[in-house]
């Protein structure tokens, strides 16, 4: 085994140990409960009374008295004396409360969970003890036998010997010292459910009316699992399947470039996930690409020589399989017999399935398959057998000798493979997990409490009437206070924090596909793949990124053809990159096509009644910006890929939500860039707090350049009236923020007050207000809808006073104040 194969075994039982750890957690206060459900009323014998004669009745019985469970649901239990009117002190009565039928299942929901699980990996001790418990419990939940006490007792000291030797696996990767205990343990199961088998052997059969629990097929993943495992297992064959994906991808431009080490681990470990939850088609499929793969790596010749698109294709199927389970679906494939027999048809005539011990197809699951018979049946025949299953679902009547035949033949084309999966299993060191999954909600929460902290913090610390306080002792633990709350919200905020290399790699499939639907060869470039984005802002963008890499290849590129004739490189290119910037991080879509048509925008935009005019005083930004109306598209014909005027508007509107940006740069014949621009926290801020008149506001920091008071030969006016002022050889527009707010400032004279320089791209201006009273961190409130468009302001924070304060959007002031850009002396 390879030291790659090695590592990915070893996080394999990794998440088995934690996953077993889990159950135990739940299994051994189940038990316990189970257990407080036998109360013991005046026992005689260990059983009840066995004999004909029961001395309590005072005569003899024409039946043994024997205790007989009624409808557990109901919490009853009754004997055969009490059935018929007469009264049995002697037996001893085993009373279940309402929810006792449920805690059974529910056990052994656990026990056959760790049983799947420890098998697939080979711990073969877990799963033999586990068989053993999960088999007993299938007797009482089945109505075949009635809990005892010292049943209770065996399934605790199931639960101990699962805990210690998942210590063992922990330390060795391995239950190989745990021999000795399983098979004592496993077979004094086996005899207490043999015992009680016998005992309830001699007694009469059960009562007509009452009818066992029904037992829930094992088949059925939705009575194995909880939603929180599925939900799990969704997440963890996503990233999975992501990696395979872009594995393939590489497989259709370079074969040399593929890493099969790496696909083959993760089709490996998606295949045994899904065999532990019970998710047959799924598991199938997997297990016959990892056959393929197996033979690719071995360098045995395929039928085609690059089967990477339908390899590709059957990604899909895994990915739509996966999805609908998220949605509550059962995670079946359609047809998968005719994608099984494709796979198939790729191997060598005499290749076998390869990978672990795993045994052909069962008959049963065939005929199943086939139509021929129904599962109930099937389950029957398995509780009958006496001899093969084929003849006893004949004797049934449930098919025909003739469908049989054809079944057994179709088992005979998948042999056994060649050797067990753990041949040559290395001994680890230490396997121990040093994370552990929290809930998205809690983690949210936790940021508001954080939020509200600062707020208080704040309301402490700026209190006016502790600010003129001079205890040094209050100031000293306020500063200590600060830096924890600081570093504390720092830390919640990085936990919500995920690379967009998930995001990037899906455009890599999206392009691939783009490619192959419209003819037009494409490289796509990605850079800035560990650039961070909140959790949140990332499903949020998903889907305009979508629209305008969509957008670039269908209008962007050119067909090769026509690139030929420009002189273009007959594939183009289009980049996409993330790098963070002036406090946001700035997603860029760059391609080097045809460039925006400017004439084409304003004509479309004049005929829709959306410029005044001709628009010959318009900007080429301006034009580019009306690209993003509801509606607007220049396309002459309408694909598959765009062209109906949906998408931009959609794209500017998820980014609205987020407070994000999005910028037009074009050039006729040579290209276009569209760069996001993302807010890199949508929480908290550090403020400069700036006062006009009697009123506050906030400027976030990292938009400020420096601040100053003005000297008289700094300002300038110039002839229509625009005050300028000069800093070092640069030239900024001064903005009066109390025309904003209309109020009356301390001074009309620029040199009275402050001019604080706030820069925002290539643009700047000089912020005028009366005085600045000091930094501090700004938590982010949203405005209320029923104010109305606010474009100056982007929120609003609580002061130490209970004051509410405005923060300033500088985007929106320096563009909407600073019509000239800084000019150079």
């Amino acid at each position: 085994m390879s030291d790659q194969m090695f590592d990915d075994q070893m996080e394999i039982i990794r998440e088995f140990v934690q996953e077993s750890r889990d159950m135990i957690d739940q299994l051994e206060p189940t038990i316990i409960e189970l257990g407080q459900s036998c109360q013991k009323v005046d026992c005689w014998e260990a059983m009840g009374c066995s004999q004909s004669d029961c001395p309590r009745l005072g005569r003899q019985l024409d039946f043994p008295c024997w205790l007989q469970v009624g409808n557990i649901g109901e919490g009853t239990a009754t004997c055969h004396a009490a059935a018929s009117g007469q009264e049995c002190r002697n037996c001893r009565v085993l009373e279940m409360t309402n929810g006792d039928g449920e805690t059974i299942n529910a056990i052994f929901r656990l026990f056959h969970s760790m049983k799947g699980s420890a098998g697939f990996l080979d711990l073969n001790h877990i799963a033999r003890v586990s068989h053993a418990a999960e088999s007993l419990l299938d007797l009482v939940r089945s109505g075949k036998i009635l809990l005892k006490p010292e049943h209770v007792d065996w399934l605790c000291q199931s639960s101990d010997f699962a805990k210690e030797a998942l210590e063992q696996v922990e330390e060795q990767g391995n239950d190989e010292g745990m021999a000795e205990p399983a098979e004592i343990l496993a077979k004094s199961l086996e005899e207490a459910a043999g015992q009680a088998l016998a005992a309830a052997a001699a007694g009469p059969a059960p009562a007509a009316e009452e009818s066992p629990p029904k037992q829930a097929a094992l088949d059925d993943p939705a009575s194995l699992v909880t939603p929180d495992m599925v939900e799990r297992f969704v997440q963890e064959a996503d990233e999975l399947l992501q990696g395979v994906e872009q594995e393939f991808l590489k497989w259709t431009e370079n074969p040399e470039a593929v890493d099969f080490g790496s696909l083959f681990r993760n089709i490996h470990s998606l295949k045994g996930n899904c065999g532990f939850f019970g998710y047959g088609a799924l598991e199938r499929l997997s297990h016959m690409m990892e056959t393929i793969l197996e033979v690719c790596k071995s360098g045995a010749p395929l039928s085609v020589a690059n089967p990477a698109e339908l390899l590709l294709a059957n990604v899909d199927l895994l990915q739509a399989a996966v999805a609908d389970l998220s949605r509550g679906g059962a995670g079946q494939i359609e047809n998968l017999s005719d994608h099984l027999e494709r796979l198939q048809a790729l191997l060598p005539p005499a290749e076998a399935p390869a990978g672990e011990d795993r045994p052909p197809q069962l008959l049963g699951e065939i005929l199943v398959e086939q139509g021929t018979v129904c599962a109930e049946a099937v389950q029957s025949a398995i509780a009958l057998q006496k001899k093969p299953i084929g003849e006893l679902l004949v004797d049934m009547g449930a098919t025909d000798p003739q469908k049989v035949e054809k079944a057994l033949q179709q088992q005979k084309k998948t042999p056994p493979s060649k050797g067990p999966a753990g041949a040559n299993k290395k001994p680890a060191q230490a396997v121990k997990r040093n994370d552990i999954r929290v809930d998205l909600e809690k983690l949210d929460v936790l940021i508001n409490l954080i939020c509200e902290l600062v707020i208080a913090e704040n309301m402490l610390i700026h209190n006016p009437e502790m600010e003129h306080l001079e205890v040094e002792s209050f100031t000293r633990a306020g500063q200590q206070m600060s830096k924890i709350v600081r570093e504390l919200q720092e830390l919640a905020m990085s936990i919500r924090m995920i690379p967009v290399t998930g995001l990037f790699r899906r455009m890599l499939r999206l392009v691939h596909d783009l490619s192959i639907k419209s003819g037009k060869k494409v490289e796509l470039q990605l850079s800035g793949e560990e650039t961070e984005l909140d959790k949140t802002v990332i499903e949020t963008i998903t889907d305009p990124l979508v629209h305008l890499m969509r957008n670039s290849m269908d209008h962007g590129l050119e067909p090769p053809e026509e690139r030929l004739r420009l002189g273009k490189p007959e594939k183009g290119s289009v980049r996409l990159a993330a790098r963070h910037e002036e406090g946001e991080v700035w997603i860029t879509i760059e391609d080097d096509g045809r460039g925006l048509n400017r004439d084409k925008i304003l004509e479309k935009a004049i005929a829709k009644g959306l410029v005044e005019g001709d628009g010959s005083d318009m900007s080429d930004k301006a034009i580019y910006n009306l690209i993003f109306q509801p509606g607007f598209s220049t396309a002459d014909q309408i694909t598959d890929i765009s062209g109906r005027g949906v998408g931009m508007d959609v794209v500017k509107q998820n980014l609205d939500k987020i407070k994000g940006k999005i910028e037009v740069h074009s050039k006729p014949g040579l290209g276009t860039r569209l760069t996001l621009r993302i807010p890199l926290t949508l929480g908290i801020i550090d403020g400069m707090m700036v006062r006009v008149a009697d009123t506050k506001c906030i400027v976030p920091t990292l938009a400020i350049r420096e601040a100053f008071r003005p000297e008289a030969d700094q300002i300038t006016t110039t002839p229509d009236g625009e005050e300028l002022v000069r800093v070092r050889e640069s030239f900024f527009p001064v903005t009066r923020l109390h025309k904003v707010l209309d109020k009356t400032p301390d001074s009309d004279r620029l040199e009275d007050g402050i001019l604080i320089v706030l820069e925002y791209q290539d643009r700047g201006i000089a912020l005028f207000v009366d005085e600045i009273l000091g930094q501090q961190q700004t938590v982010i409130k949203g405005l209320s809808d029923y104010i109305g468009n606010v474009r100056w302001f982007s929120g609003c924070t609580i002061l130490g006073d209970g004051e509410v304060c405005l923060i300033l959007d500088v985007g929106h002031f320096v563009e909407l104040m600073g019509k000239k850009e800084s000019a150079v002396a």
